[in-house]
């Protein structure tokens, strides 16, 4: 099964930053890429600073099977 690398930029008042992550190269996952993205916004209205929200984006995405991989 082929992987593939999945990016968002992430934002939180002025803060940005760009999470990488890996998935698997199917159609299937493109859906649930799609999925977990939009649930992102529920995310950041639970977070209290900008560290909290990309702990939490990370374990969110996570939830959907995606890994975090260093750029």
């Amino acid at each position: 099964m082929k992987s593939k690398a999945y990016i968002i930029n992430l934002k939180y008042g002025i803060w940005e930053n760009q999470l990488w992550l890996v998935g698997k190269d199917t159609p299937e996952c493109e859906k649930t890429w799609e999925e977990a993205k939009a649930g992102l916004g529920e995310v950041a209205e639970k977070s209290r600073s900008s560290g909290e929200f990309f702990s939490k984006a990370i374990e969110h995405f996570n939830s959907y099977g995606f890994t975090r991989i260093q750029k």
